[in-house]
């Protein structure tokens, strides 16, 4: 009797989905590969976005492979501009607007989702979070020539922003709860600095406020926020950096172990062994990872355990190139379960460089400045070596 080939269905079409049929499609050219996707389903990169204003990028260009060059490539089944409405655990089948899909295997790539703090005023829904490609696109086409762009907060994508929306012409103004850029990343004297070069360049920061409201300017165009201490700040675009929540809802409706994200094993697999997550909306035993090198480590582990491969997902030390042009910064932030200190060890004309070490004197983290960034590979063989 023949053997039938595996029916292996993926949603979302971001780094996570296409890396995940990437690894599928390598291991197996005979697996059936269904794709669902609500966007148009070409592949880019998506921490590009808060760098490509510099680099003269419209959404048109940042597209590195067409949905029609993908699907051929991978030999997808492609359904484009579908919504997975549910999933029918029982029957093994994905439930979409196109119709049920059967599946032997279903991977849930469904990223996250801006958050969206609660604003008074009546231009409040105007502030634009750009996760996406074509969130970008209408950031460019509403983005006037010299603009000034209030930024809602100042973690990683905000002062990325902020760092190409000055270096281009602009005039962003960034408000943010937390007393320095950067605040849940990196030591105190490192933020200092962050927000000294931007400042030097034209950025200005409203740190250690939070925005009531945000109205139409009257008369227009723009806008006018409001802040708790009573300060109004007129711009002419709003942008919300004030992060991202992993997109859960299909699996919680279908039952599945929800905690911040999808919760995975060490093989990528959900309480449901035929259901896997990756990317930004899973949550691996260590926690979150929503950056490239963990989403292209967990593709390696799902794709052959999907195929009847059991495969541990060996995750390496997953540091962050910080894209801030004015003040380079590379850094390898310690687990959420760990409690240390940071520790100055380098602080010259190169620039600065912590580590953070933990209750028993092990190194479990770092972050390198300017021309210390250099260093970054052999830190993260000193921090792999003691995970």
């Amino acid at each position: 009797m023949a053997v039938v080939a595996p029916q292996i269905v993926v949603v979302g079409s971001g780094l996570a989905g296409f890396g995940v049929l990437r690894e599928l499609r390598r291991l197996s050219p005979e697996a059936r590969l269904t794709l669902v996707t609500l966007e148009a389903g070409h592949f880019y990169s998506k921490p590009a976005l808060s760098t490509a204003l510099a680099k003269g990028k419209t959404a048109e260009t940042l597209v590195t492979s067409h949905a029609e060059k993908m699907i051929a490539q991978l030999k997808l089944d492609a359904r484009i501009g579908r919504e997975a409405e549910s999933i029918d655990r029982t029957g093994k089948a994905l439930c979409t607007t196109g119709g049920p899909i059967p599946y032997d295997a279903l991977v849930l790539a469904t990223g996250a989702l801006p958050f969206r703090p609660p604003l008074e005023g009546n231009a409040a829904h105007r502030a634009i979070s750009v996760n996406q490609l074509d969130h970008y696109d209408r950031f460019r086409k509403e983005l006037p020539d010299g603009a000034r762009v209030l930024i809602m907060g100042s973690g990683l994508v905000g002062t990325e922003f902020a760092n190409d929306l000055v270096t281009t012409g602009y005039k962003p103004l960034v408000v943010d709860m937390l007393p320095l850029p950067l605040g849940q990343l990196v030591p105190l004297p490192v933020g200092e600095k962050v927000r000294d070069a931007l400042a030097a360049e034209g950025v200005r920061w409203h740190l250690g406020r939070k925005i009531l409201a945000i109205n139409y300017a009257e008369p227009g165009p723009g806008y006018v926020a409001t802040l708790d201490d009573g300060t109004s700040i007129m711009a002419d675009l709003v942008l919300s950096a004030v992060g991202l929540r992993p997109n859960v809802a299909l699996a919680k409706e279908a039952g599945l172990d929800v905690g911040i994200g999808i919760k995975v094993n060490e093989h990528g697999q959900t309480s449901d062994p035929h259901i896997y997550a990756i990317g930004d909306c899973a949550e691996y035993l260590h926690g979150p990872s929503a950056y490239v090198t963990p989403i292209m480590a967990a593709a390696r582990g799902i794709a052959p355990t999907a195929l009847g491969t059991p495969t541990e997902i060996r995750f390496p030390p997953l540091s962050v190139q910080v894209k801030t042009t004015l003040f380079p910064i590379n850094l390898l932030p310690p687990s959420r379960a760990t409690t240390g200190e940071w520790r100055l060890q380098e602080d010259d004309t190169d620039g600065l460089k912590y580590v953070f070490v933990d209750t028993d004197n092990i190194v479990r983290g770092y972050v390198l400045t300017q021309e210390k960034c250099e260093q970054r590979m052999d830190m993260d063989k000193k921090v792999g070596e003691t995970a």
